[in-house]
């Protein structure tokens, strides 16, 4: 898993958060989109946990290319914005599970698990859509 953020306080609480599971290992942390794109073409992880508003290039955007070149990695969205458009924008760049950064470690861990089986996961936060509007935003 790699975990996309440009807050360093951010990566260390979730880098401890993710620790605590033995079913995860983080293998690359980075803070720019950038670098994001760079670690997931090298290490093609199965989970990538972006940052909707990363520096440089948005998490959106980062989402997009990761999913055109490695179309099997798994992108989840994470951001402080509760805006609904974040969530379609995520969803129609590739990702395919969304949190934000209030999510407790339960949903967190929930979320990996259900994205990791091919599922879709939005954090109770964001639950305001049903699966016929997810299905819209993905362009299903």
């Amino acid at each position: 898993m790699i975990f996309a953020d440009n807050h360093p306080l951010i990566r260390k609480a979730w880098k401890f958060i993710l620790s605590q599971d033995l079913r995860f290992s983080l293998i690359g942390e980075c803070d720019t989109g950038e670098q994001a794109i760079e670690l997931a073409l090298r290490l093609y992880p199965d989970i990538v946990i972006m940052d909707v508003h990363l520096q440089g290039m948005s998490g959106i955007e980062v989402t997009w290319h990761i999913k055109k070149n490695c179309p099997d990695v798994k992108v989840i969205g994470l951001s402080f914005d509760k805006k609904p458009e974040f969530l379609e924008k995520m969803f129609k760049a590739g990702a395919t599970g969304y949190l934000t950064k209030i999510s407790g470690p339960e949903e967190i861990f929930k979320a990996i698990v259900e994205v990791q089986q091919g599922k879709m996961f939005i954090c109770k936060e964001m639950s305001i859509f049903n699966q016929s509007e997810i299905n819209k935003m993905k362009g299903n």
